[in-house]
């Protein structure tokens, strides 16, 4: 799920005064055409991967994730690089999901009806149509922090691709994120698609499951888009957003982990 930029630059506005969601931002057509440059490397780099990298990466790190850990890192840099008028955050992760097969993983990946209670800023999710190679899905995420709340609807395509018996990926990528203003009540509304808030223009995720022995490795990334911090702001928010970017794709596995687990033992 997209959920890291959402969640870190949310909290980071509001820590920066929050003068910038009374101004509202815009995104421009250099800002989206370097996002998806970019997202475009970092999915062919982790098809690679996901095609070649042995399960867990090397035998120590997989012995660590088999262990109970889960290791994060930045997609790219520190995780957060500047882009024309935008920032782009990339977050990497690992995990790995003891006494579960592949066909189990995949399954509840696609149960989408299901996100509302494994993803706490899922409030609804929907699958819109079925494709060839996957679905596209409605999601309304909602999240607050720093004294700030924002609903966000944000319609994906996802694909999945089995390339062998031992593993499978996942590509999301957004087609149009919509800020909704007064959710649920009667004058509910969307802003228009890049004049909105900022929190987040584009989001995609890829995903990877890997079954060995045991259980099955996850991977994960985060690929997500929002407006610049605040001008002189940014060496003393920058660190915050780290942290909270790294601590997002780690709860997201951890929430993932504990539902197929749970299913799993609940259909034993």
């Amino acid at each position: 799920m997209p959920r890291v930029t959402f969640i870190a630059t949310l909290t980071l506005l509001a820590l920066s005064g929050g003068s910038t969601v009374v101004f509202g931002a815009e995104l421009g057509p250099s800002a989206a055409a370097n996002y998806a440059a970019y997202f475009e490397r970092a999915a062919a780099a982790f098809i690679d991967r996901a095609l070649n990298a042995s399960p867990g990466g090397t035998p120590d790190r997989a012995a660590l994730l088999r262990a109970g850990q889960v290791l994060t890192e930045p997609g790219s840099g520190d995780g957060i690089l500047s882009g024309p008028d935008s920032l782009v955050h990339h977050w990497r992760g690992d995990i790995f999901i003891p006494g579960v097969t592949l066909d189990q993983v995949v399954e509840l990946s696609q149960s989408y009806a299901e996100y509302p209670r494994i993803f706490h800023p899922v409030k609804r999710a929907s699958v819109l149509a079925g494709t060839a190679d996957g679905f596209r899905v409605q999601f309304r995420m909602r999240q607050s922090g720093g004294g700030l709340s924002a609903t966000l609807d944000v319609r994906t395509r996802v694909q999945y691709v089995r390339p062998r018996g031992d593993r499978a990926y996942v590509v999301s990528r957004s087609e149009e994120i919509r800020e909704v203003k007064n959710p649920d009540g009667p004058n509910e509304y969307q802003l228009p698609e890049g004049k909105d808030s900022g929190y987040l223009w584009r989001a995609g995720a890829l995903t990877q499951f890997v079954a060995v022995p045991g259980g099955v490795f996850m991977a994960m990334e985060t690929v997500g888009m929002s407006r610049p911090f605040p001008p002189l702001l940014g060496w003393l928010i920058e660190p915050v957003a780290r942290r909270i970017g790294r601590q997002s794709v780690e709860e997201s596995m951890r929430e993932f982990k504990q539902a197929v687990i749970a299913r799993n033992r609940a259909g034993a």
